[in-house]
C-alpha cells in the first residue's frame, strides 16, 4: 500500500514537471544542467535535447507512474 501511494506521489509530481505548470519544468532543466557530470550531458547542458523532450519523458513516467500506484492500492 505505501510502495501504491508513493508511486501515485511521484507520478503526479513528474505530470506536474511534464505540464510546466509554475515553470517547474524550466527548474528541473536548470537543476539537470547543474547536476549531471559532463558525461551524461549533450551540448545543451542537460541530459535532454530540448525541454520539449524533457517534458515528454516526464509525462510517460508520470503517467506510468500513476496507472501503477492505482493498481497497486486497487489490489
Amino acid at each position: 500500500m505505501l510502495l501504491g501511494v508513493l508511486a501515485l506521489i511521484v507520478g503526479g509530481v513528474f505530470i506536474v514537471v511534464a505540464c510546466g505548470c509554475r515553470g517547474v519544468d524550466v527548474w528541473v532543466w536548470d537543476w539537470a544542467d547543474v547536476t549531471f557530470s559532463p558525461r551524461y550531458r549533450t551540448r545543451w547542458g542537460t541530459p535532454w535535447k530540448s525541454l520539449e523532450r524533457m517534458r515528454v519523458q516526464f509525462g510517460f513516467m508520470g503517467v506510468g507512474l500513476v496507472i501503477l500506484g492505482l493498481v497497486t492500492m486497487t489490489r
